[in-house]
């Protein structure tokens, strides 16, 4: 997918880019999406030099933004019934299955944080030229 956005700030080898709410009426994750009114940082690679100001294209690649979706979100959620399940070899207790079933969610988010801490720049949107 690619988007058109506009350059806010430059700075520290980064590009902060924003774009007009009004260009997510057509995007299908529009409803989902926590960007709207955000910036969005980018890495400066040199390759195309841009001003503030500037409108620049960016390039989202669908594949790994669904990827990401699922392990931030997706992930962690799925480890709730395997933790519960596991669970059940231990105790019989549904409160304790409970508890376990949210340590489930929380090792899932720290898996997936560290997932990105490691792979964030294969997810990031890329510089792809200007518009």
């Amino acid at each position: 997918m690619k988007k058109e956005v506009t350059v806010l700030e430059k700075g520290d080898g980064k590009i902060y880019v924003g774009c007009d709410r009004n260009q997510c009426e057509g995007c299908k994750g529009s409803v989902f999406c926590q960007r709207k009114d955000t910036k969005i940082e980018i890495k400066d690679d040199g390759s195309t030099p841009v001003e503030i100001g500037e409108r620049v294209v960016l390039d989202l690649p669908s594949g790994k933004t669904v990827f990401s979706v699922f392990m931030s979100l997706g992930f962690p959620l799925l480890m709730f019934p395997l933790f519960y399940f596991l669970g059940t070899l231990l105790t019989g207790s549904e409160v304790k299955l409970f508890f376990i079933g949210i340590a489930g969610v929380a090792i899932g988010f720290a898996i997936s944080a560290l997932f990105f801490h490691f792979r964030k720049g294969e997810y990031e949107p890329k510089l792809i030229g200007k518009s």
